[in-house]
């Protein structure tokens, strides 16, 4: 409020006066707004931690499942600085020699030293690698050695083919470099020019006499031996497809056999599993604080008496008893892969059985897990049923969103109305004080004429 002269007549403060009307008035509307406020930003934190949880649970569940990491292997190699490995859930497991007999390279070429800045000639260089080809005009004033260089690195459509000059005792040399690996990836280059041209200088064709440039290093395809039996090419150091599920990326050639082992990715299977069982407990912890009720301190969490919270729990947990009908025998249930529920409600793990399952029976998991009928599927539908688009929890947050925004509008009409109330009681007040100043005022005019 303002300041405010009123009062000064009748020495009443109006302004305090009018300010205890007004909070008078305010006070149980604004606590019960307060109030319901803040329950219903505790209610919405208290669903927001519920589905947190369970989205950390859909999350987990649907990246094993996208990912097959039920499924994993993992490869290994006796030499490292020679060939590297990684296979694919579609990897059979195994052991493997590999010998590397040599490594793919680019075609690169040469040219006998000249001056860079000396005229060529003109003509037309038609430079292929593999099946592109460029066809680079030398005109008149821009036939040198480095204006070729630049002619071939700007042409929009160059085929791939890398130039640059070098310096030596014989002068500037021309390099052709390609950019793509493999056999096939051969650089040829025809010289159109009068006879006699220095251009000529230029020209290259693999197995052709008289070649201007010379090979400094031929274009190969990577070779490896694959248990002293097959035989395997590829364009780049990469193969994809000699060993199924498995990529290979070779970094040196040598003699000796390298070994490449597949095997079942044990360890990271047994890490996904106990970092559900976290996941699920994590949630199981916050479904009690937010629900649970304390008889002996007859206190409760926010979301006492929500069955949104009875109904995930239970639903959670008649799939985790439940068989998968697609799973082989011996793992139809989350119990026979070891993972148990305790008589408080949790989740953990028996290390013996789980052992015993991975060890002994790896590829029944795609069938506990893996389809759209697979533990992983079900779990994220059950979730779903609850954080997802028109889900319950979702719908509950919904709820007490349109809440907030009422109670915001509660609390603007209520600002409003006592903004009125205080103009309303301030206007009385002063026309009270007005009409005391008058009487004030008329009362020592009589006494001024009245004689003493």
């Amino acid at each position: 409020m303002g300041v405010n002269a009123a009062g000064m007549g009748s020495g009443i403060d109006i302004n305090a006066m009018v300010t205890k009307i007004v909070d008078a008035e305010r006070a149980p509307k604004q606590e019960r707004i307060v109030k319901r406020m803040n329950d219903v930003e505790t209610d919405i934190s208290a669903f927001g931690r519920l589905k947190e949880s369970l989205d950390k649970l859909k999350s987990q569940m649907y990246d094993f499942r996208r990912n097959e990491s039920y499924a994993a292997r993992t490869a290994s190699v006796s030499n490292s600085d020679a060939l590297s490995a990684s296979a694919s859930p579609d990897a059979i497991p195994g052991k493997y020699q590999i010998n590397v007999q040599q490594l793919a390279s680019t075609h690169k070429l040469v040219s006998a030293g000249m001056d860079s800045d000396a005229p060529l000639g003109t003509g037309k260089l038609t430079i292929t690698m593999g099946n592109r080809t460029s066809i680079i005009d030398i005109p008149q004033g821009k036939n040198s050695l480095t204006d070729v260089v630049r002619a071939i690195n700007s042409d929009p459509t160059n085929p791939g083919v890398q130039a640059s000059l070098i310096q030596d005792d014989s002068g500037a040399r021309l390099v052709l470099n390609g950019t793509k690996t493999g056999a096939g990836n051969q650089i040829a280059v025809n010289v159109d020019a009068q006879m006699g041209s220095a251009l000529h200088q230029l020209g290259f064709k693999v197995g052709q006499a008289g070649n201007g440039l010379t090979q400094m290093q031929a274009a190969q395809d990577a070779q490896i031996m694959i248990d002293g039996i097959a035989s395997v090419s590829s364009e780049t150091n990469t193969f994809t497809n000699a060993i199924e599920g498995v990529s290979l990326d070779v970094s040196q050639a040598g003699a000796s056999p390298i070994t490449l082992s597949v095997e079942h990715d044990r360890e990271s299977v047994r890490s996904t599993l106990e970092s559900f069982v976290d996941n699920y407990n994590a949630f199981f912890r916050v479904a009690q604080a937010v629900g649970k009720y304390d008889p002996e301190t007859q206190q409760g969490g926010p979301l006492v008496g929500e069955s949104v919270i009875r109904t995930a729990t239970s639903r959670l947990r008649n799939l985790f008893s439940s068989p998968i009908e697609q799973a082989p025998e011996g793992m139809k249930t989350l119990s026979e892969l070891g993972v148990t529920t305790t008589m408080d409600g949790r989740l953990e793990i028996d290390s013996k059985v789980l052992d015993r399952q991975l060890r002994q029976n790896f590829n029944a998991l795609e069938g506990f897990f893996g389809g759209n009928k697979g533990f992983a599927r079900q779990l994220e539908e059950v979730v779903n049923g609850f954080t997802g688009a028109g889900g319950a929890i979702s719908n509950r947050e919904n709820t007490l969103s349109d809440q907030k925004l009422r109670l915001r509008d509660e609390q603007q009409e209520l600002d409003r109305r006592m903004e009125n109330l205080e103009a309303r009681t301030m206007k009385r007040f002063s026309a009270m004080e007005e009409a005391t100043a008058q009487m004030r005022s008329q009362l020592q005019a009589m006494q001024n004429i009245m004689p003493a």
